[in-house]
């Protein structure tokens, strides 16, 4: 399957995703909102990306989008689909980069690197909060939320296979040593990744991460010149 076939499908989903969301929100009555829903969506997303989807109450995202919790279900829903609408938005924006690297760079090794050295630029960023909403916000949550977990845990999946599809095309391409394994460096590429979102969270410096990606990178089955 082409990379430009994998970003369009993608595309697709997160498509599919958001109007879904809205199509299933409730029908909303009397007067029209007073509040700018891309701003309240975006402040959702912020508060989640902090604190995660359990330790986040509805009390404490009203507060920081600024409006009431009637005001809240009326335009996503309930605190489920406000984490789903908001996880897509954090992937069709802050988390672009992935996508961007594995679909725009000419190698497979230039677009890992590219992925890594963005992780370590956007889960650093001191603008948002540290670390990744899709790997850290719905770690630990109670048994009624697990619908939130395996949906992040599918997200994952699909970076994962998105990762691999990259790769593959590389070996394909006769980019990587003829030994080289794609499952085994597709997982050493997303433990790493998963791994710059925790340490970033726990406050690493930006330089100690770029050395980590580069000790990685060290590691990537390049194919010799002059072999078969």
């Amino acid at each position: 399957m082409k990379i430009e076939m994998i970003a369009l499908f993608r595309q697709v989903n997160y498509v599919s995703l958001t109007m879904n969301q809205v199509a299933n929100s409730p029908k909303r009555r009397g007067r029209p909102r007073s509040f700018d829903r891309d701003a309240a969506l975006d402040s959702a997303m912020r508060l989640f990306w902090r604190r995660g989807y359990e330790a986040t109450s509805v009390n404490d995202l009203t507060e920081a989008m600024g409006i009431t919790p009637p005001s809240l279900y009326g335009a996503f829903g309930d605190k489920k689909r406000l984490f789903m609408e908001a996880v897509t938005r954090y992937q069709t924006g802050r988390g672009c980069f992935a996508a961007k690297a594995l679909t725009e760079e000419p190698t497979a090794e230039g677009a890992i690197r590219c992925l890594l050295h963005g992780a370590v630029k956007s889960f650093s960023n001191p603008s948002d909060p540290r670390g990744c909403l899709i790997v850290l916000g719905a770690i630990n949550c109670a048994v009624e939320s697990n619908d939130v977990m395996n949906a992040l845990a599918e997200r994952r999946r699909m970076a994962e296979s998105a990762v691999r599809a990259r790769i593959t095309a590389g070996a394909a391409a006769g980019e990587l040593a003829p030994n080289a394994d794609v499952d085994t460096l597709t997982g050493l590429v997303v433990t790493t990744l998963y791994g710059l979102a925790i340490r970033a969270r726990d406050g690493v410096s930006p330089a100690s991460l770029r050395k980590t990606v580069a000790q990685v990178m060290e590691a990537w089955p390049r194919r010799k010149v002059g072999t078969r």
